[in-house]
């Protein structure tokens, strides 16, 4: 599969302090992961970065190369500094090793990061094209689940007359179990994203008919060092899997359920 992480706080950090820093950094999980079902995650990586001092919009670097084996992401790491950022590595499950099929997805301010899969996509792939609209439809640049799931999400989200990213990201991955619920028992999905306008974030681990979930986790406080200027103030850090080895600072996002940030930075964990 692949692994990503997400950070959103009061205060702007150095992203090599999730990218590179950390014991288990996504660099070092691009190389060896510990929690997923591929210990190697090379296919291809990227990340997005807000500074809404300049444009709404995120910042996006993207690479084929492996997260390790690029310098470009090791000078970036060490001078972006944001207060909303998602990272992402991959195990390709659909699509090659292409420049559009690499995370994270963005759409105006929003940006999308998945792990997991929508087994057996090609039986549901035209049903969920078709729920798009012209506009949609023609923004599609990958062979990915995960572009079109996340541009499924976005149009429900326009379309509605009172909108909501939660009732959005619910209502498309409703549509995907639909599809999916007349096959057998391995037709299923892992859903485990990450969608953020860099204000607030959703952080889902989903997974249907009964399968073992992805690991995601979290954590709101003691993971950044005395040093940091993110030190004991209000944040949320999501991660695949811990970016260190002290249990304590993290917890589990339990199985089926999602995670809401605010804008005050407070969470709250909910079952689908």
């Amino acid at each position: 599969m692949c692994r990503f992480v997400a950070y959103i706080g009061s205060k702007s950090i150095l992203i090599k302090d999730l990218l590179e820093t950390p014991s288990n950094s996504l660099i070092k999980q691009s190389k060896e992961a510990k929690h997923g079902h591929h210990d190697l995650n090379a296919d291809d990586f990227g990340f997005t970065w807000y500074n809404k001092d300049i444009e709404p919009a995120p910042g996006i670097f993207k690479s084929i190369q492996p997260a390790w084996n690029d310098k470009n992401l090791l000078h970036l790491s060490r001078k972006i500094v944001s207060n909303c950022f998602l990272g992402h590595v991959r195990a390709s499950t659909v699509g090659d090793v292409v420049f559009n099929n690499c995370h994270p997805f963005s759409y105006k301010e929003y940006s999308f990061v998945h792990n997991g899969t929508i087994r057996f996509f090609e039986k549901v792939h035209r049903a969920l094209i078709n729920e798009l609209n012209d506009d949609f439809f023609e923004k599609l640049k990958s062979q990915t689940d995960s572009e079109l799931i996340f541009f499924l999400i976005m149009q429900y989200l326009e379309s509605d007359p009172n909108p909501s990213l939660e009732k959005a990201l619910i209502k498309a991955f409703n549509r995907v179990i639909e599809l999916q619920i007349d096959h057998d028992q391995d037709h299923f999905s892992r859903l485990n994203i990450v969608i953020t306008n860099g204000s607030e974030m959703i952080a889902t681990r989903f997974v249907s008919k009964d399968h073992d979930p992805l690991s995601l986790y979290y954590s709101t406080r003691g993971f950044f060092p005395s040093d940091s200027n993110a030190f004991e103030s209000p944040y949320v850090l999501v991660a695949s899997e811990p970016l260190n080895d002290l249990d304590h600072e993290w917890s589990e996002v339990p199985a089926n359920s999602y995670l809401t940030i605010s804008a005050d930075f407070s969470c709250e964990i909910k079952p689908f």
